[in-house]
């Protein structure tokens, strides 16, 4: 282990300008199932205080299923029907729960249901993407689940925890906060006397070797898949922390307190270089878009490339592959394409407010966002 310095927090409090946040099961309901009001309305305001300070915040909550198990027969417990309508059941009442809390703030949410087919298709995964993304434009806070009541083993994501991370990862969020019964990673089962707390954890440490301990009973998680989701996103440049939901304001107490949980620093130079290795990785070969030179000179602004701008195509694509841009003679540029190759060659040319007469489905006013264009 390798602790660092108090100003680690210090530094992390400033520069936080769009935060995920996972609560587990326990956070939001009663251990005997049956959602929690108080719990909620904790979590609630806390994301409110950080929501009037201007910050993104998306919520990746837990609890459904626990908070629809009192209206479902115990008969067959541990079946993957039962837990599935347990979560039919939850899913809304813990939404409703959310809603009435934020709307006492004159905030709106909206609820996200994802399996693991969403995110492994491109298409899907890009979608996801630009939802989130124009929920926070319009500062709506999303709250995503896993998709209980339809997921089975093929498709299902393995818990939040995992699903936080893949979306962290995607938006290329600063912190990703986990809350927990456990209010950090010890070296030790906590309710032992001499346990240790880990206040500060770097990307230099094995957490292969770091032993864990057994999950609650109304959760799939545990420290096991924390730290799984701790490897997928701090070595990407997003700090990540590990704190309890047990105190008051746990959020911002995790984000400023120094005795609160643990923090996993990221490697701050690998956030914008990990976008570039994604885009520029997963290039289709001969996929290609060719622009004019005011496109050309517009992208090396940090602009978007527009429709007008595009003179052809070589080779064909799907909707959310990288594609090269090329200007003359010259690729300058990779980005992630709104468009599929069809779509693309019948909107060339054209001004941004006509792709819906064009194409029965309009995805963008854009054919490459700037935020997902890496210049060469």
């Amino acid at each position: 282990m390798l602790f660092m310095k108090n100003q680690i927090r210090e530094q992390l409090n400033k520069n936080i300008s769009r935060l995920v946040i996972k609560v587990g099961s326990l956070g939001v309901t009663h251990s005997e199932g049956g959602i929690d009001r108080d719990k909620i309305n904790n979590l609630a305001a806390d994301i409110v205080r950080l929501k009037k300070q201007g910050i993104q915040v998306i919520l990746v909550s837990s609890g459904a299923i626990n908070a629809g198990v009192k209206y479902v027969s115990k008969k067959e417990k541990n079946s993957l029907s039962f837990a599935q309508a347990c979560s039919a059941v939850g899913q809304p009442l813990l939404m409703h729960a959310y809603q009435e809390e934020f709307s006492k703030e004159g905030f709106q949410c909206a609820q996200v249901l994802l399996t693991h087919d969403d995110l492994k298709n491109k298409a899907r995964y890009l979608n996801i993407r630009n939802t989130l993304l124009k929920l926070l434009e319009n500062n709506v806070i999303p709250i995503l689940n896993e998709n209980d009541s339809v997921s089975f083993e093929e498709i299902t994501v393995g818990d939040n925890d995992q699903l936080a991370a893949v979306i962290a990862k995607s938006i290329f969020a600063d912190v990703l906060v986990l809350l927990s019964s456990t209010d950090g990673l010890y070296n030790k089962d906590p309710s032992e006397k001499d346990a240790l707390k880990f206040g500060y954890v770097s990307m230099e440490t094995d957490l292969a070797q770091i032993k864990t301990f057994t999950k609650t009973n109304a959760g799939r998680g545990g420290m096991k898949t924390k730290l799984y989701a701790v490897l997928k996103v701090a070595d990407l440049g997003t700090d990540v922390i590990i704190a309890t939901f047990k105190k008051n304001q746990p959020i911002t107490r995790a984000i400023t307190d120094e005795e609160a949980g643990t923090i996993f620093v990221s490697r701050k130079n690998n956030k914008e270089n990990s976008k570039k290795i994604w885009i520029t990785t997963t290039v289709k070969p001969g996929a290609i878009i060719k622009v004019d030179e005011g496109a050309y000179n517009a992208l090396l602004k940090n602009a978007s490339l527009l429709p007008i701008g595009i003179k052809d195509i070589v080779g064909s694509f799907k909707r959310g592959d990288s594609v090269a841009l090329k200007f003359q003679h010259k690729v300058f540029a990779y980005g992630i394409c709104e468009y599929s190759s069809k779509e693309v060659i019948q909107i060339a040319g054209k001004k941004s407010n006509q792709i819906s007469s064009i194409l029965s489905k309009v995805h963008s006013k854009t054919v490459v966002h700037r935020n997902n264009l890496c210049l060469k």
